[in-house]
């Protein structure tokens, strides 16, 4: 048999097979590469299916198909793997469908009965009405209609094909339980325009987002209740329902803040109703106070600040009527130097939180504190009591930093108040009260950097590990730490120089992390950043006299200034910080700062 080069067979030429170049190819006006290729015989396919075996897919397209399952390749390659179906699968699939249509109107007929029965007054209503009776009480607006996936439907409509499915069918059930329609409504909410659509998915969407975020929100929980949450389990088995209800509620908040889109409210609406349903239950202290703290959190994103006050209030009646203290676990600590017992880590952290919110509230509203001294005293005895936990749990670090704070605040506001009485009472008492504060300031400060370098690494590590949600909360928790360490370096700048280089380069450092954030983190923070904003701008007005480059510090200043405008868009309560900050410009004229000094200005 005479071979044929590619090129003959490209342009349909009867080749003579001459090598290395046939007489076509020769004879051709412009060069053409003559190569002879392998044409051997392709292996023999596999056996042929037989008829019938194809997918439907396949048959109905007339494409190859080589029934694999449970996909076959010629639909997987076309990501139609849903539309992959068999013969068999066929009629599997419309005896359930027919299945689960039966159940439906057999649980539609037990609705209606029920309310017969119900008519009359000797006759208690059944457990499907009870149920019925807690969505109807709902506004019209807040109702919701389950519109669950392809992979859903038979969870809700026929749940005994999927009774050994795990976890997540159970809560599929419970919550298709309470969002049913109320009585008689089914038809007018197909045609309602205030009817609020929500799937299944969404819902886990909404519970993936909270645990994406629950260390900011000062959640801790161990890996059993975080996976009860992960799959919305509201058996009770593992969590209270009620955070799971929670998590729902604060997930669509940051959800929607994290992609930019307004959700009818309706959707939160029910889920706070059914939290307050839930609480009725009577939850676990520690579960009632991390709800009440995640609830204050919501409410200050929708700025509803009464509501938000009414959390705090009802954290602090939980706390101090159950007695939740941070010493409860002192005996199982020190029996447990190496590891902290679950049930303490939760309580702690809880107790954090809520003192973090209190003093945030205290140092931003000028609210009173909801806790008495005492909670301060123990708080502060925690790092010997649980120290790994102390320089490893973001939210007691987070707490710390505040708490250092408000301290260092207290330190410098007592150094004013004795100058200022110098020469006007007792001398050996003023002596005295200096000598006290110089030793409270000394253990303040070393207290102060301690935790400082703390934060350094455990921001470096999360960011490094590219666990953004966490490093950024650590940012914002160093910002807090490294204005209590300026404030109390600014105290005796004035007359000490070296405490007045570390103030500038503290100052500094804080402007270096404020620059890093980024537009959509700034939903993500707290208005407690205002007030360490204009304590840096004051001090930044401070150091002018003492700094020849002017221009660098006009750039630091236009950062914060920038920084407390982006978080006032976000965030309420920043009116205040961002009128001191604009009222303590430093005094530089434009004219010496170059544009190009913004971009080598670099922390």
């Amino acid at each position: 048999m005479t071979k044929t080069c590619s090129a003959c067979r490209s342009r349909k030429v009867r080749c003579d097979g001459i090598s290395p170049v046939c007489g076509p190819c020769s004879n051709a006006r412009r060069p053409i590469e003559c190569a002879y290729v392998d044409t051997a015989p392709a292996q023999p396919k596999g056996p042929l299916l037989q008829k019938g075996n194809a997918c439907l897919a396949c048959r109905r397209k007339k494409k190859k198909c080589d029934a694999k399952r449970p996909y076959c390749t010629t639909c997987e390659v076309a990501g139609k793997q849903q539309g992959c179906l068999y013969e068999d699968n066929v009629q599997r699939h419309l005896t359930e469908a027919l299945m689960a249509r039966t159940r439906e109107l057999e649980t539609r007929l037990a609705i209606y009965e029920g309310q017969s029965q119900g008519s009359s007054p000797d006759q208690p209503r059944n457990n499907i009405q009870a149920d019925d009776i807690m969505t109807s009480s709902l506004p019209p607006s807040s109702q919701l209609l389950l519109v669950p996936d392809e992979s859903s439907v038979l969870d809700i409509a026929y749940p005994d094909i999927i009774s050994n499915l795990g976890a997540s069918s159970s809560y599929t059930l419970n919550t298709a339980e309470h969002f049913r329609p109320s009585n008689g409504s089914a038809s007018s909410h197909s045609t309602s325009s205030s009817q609020s659509l929500v799937s299944l998915q969404e819902l886990s969407d909404y519970r993936a987002t909270f645990l994406a975020h629950h260390c900011q929100l000062g959640v801790s929980l161990t890996e059993a209740k975080l996976q009860a949450i992960a799959s919305g389990d509201v058996s009770g088995t593992h969590v209270h329902p009620v955070l799971v209800y929670t998590a729902q509620v604060i997930g669509c908040c940051f959800w929607q803040l994290q992609y930019r889109i307004t959700l009818n409210s309706a959707v939160e609406t029910t889920q706070l109703e059914l939290i307050k349903r839930a609480m009725l239950d009577a939850p676990p202290p520690i579960a009632r106070l991390q709800v009440h703290c995640i609830l204050a959190i919501y409410f200050l994103l929708k700025r509803q600040m009464p509501e938000r006050r009414e959390q705090l209030l009802k954290a602090a009646q939980v706390t101090l009527h159950n007695n939740l203290r941070f010493d409860t676990h002192t005996a199982e600590a020190f029996a447990t130097l190496e590891n902290t017992l679950n049930e303490a880590q939760e309580q702690i952290c809880a107790l954090s939180q809520f003192l973090y919110l209190d003093k945030a509230a205290g140092m931003v509203l000028n609210d009173p504190s909801l806790l008495t001294e005492d909670y301060d005293r123990q708080f502060h005895t925690l790092p010997y009591m649980f120290p790994y936990m102390t320089k490893n749990n973001l939210v007691v670090l987070r707490a710390r930093s505040l708490a250092l704070l408000q301290e260092s605040r207290r330190l410098a506001a007592r150094w004013t108040e004795i100058v200022v009485n110098l020469g006007t009472f007792d001398p050996q008492a003023t002596l005295d009260e200096q000598t006290k504060w110089y030793d409270d300031y000394w253990g303040r400060l070393e207290e102060v950097l301690e935790h400082n370098s703390t934060l350094t690494v455990s921001t470096l590590k999360s960011s490094f590990a590219g666990h953004r949600q966490l490093a950024l909360a650590l940012k914002m928790s160093t910002i807090l730490s490294l204005t209590a360490a300026a404030e109390l370096h600014r105290v005796l700048a004035r007359h000490h120089p070296n405490s007045r280089a570390k103030c500038l380069s503290t100052v500094l450092e804080i402007v270096g992390i404020t620059k890093e954030l980024r537009d959509d983190d700034y939903h993500f923070l707290d208005p407690i950043l205002g007030p360490c904003w204009s304590m840096v701008a004051a001090m930044l007005e401070e150091q002018r006299p003492h700094v020849e480059e002017h221009a660098q510090l006009k750039t630091s200043y236009n950062i914060i200034l920038s920084s407390a405008n982006k978080l006032g868009l976000a965030l309420p309560y920043m009116e205040h910080s961002l009128a001191n900050i604009s009222n303590v410009a430093p005094a530089c004229d434009d004219s010496q700062m170059q544009p190009s000094d913004v971009s080598m200005f670099d922390v």
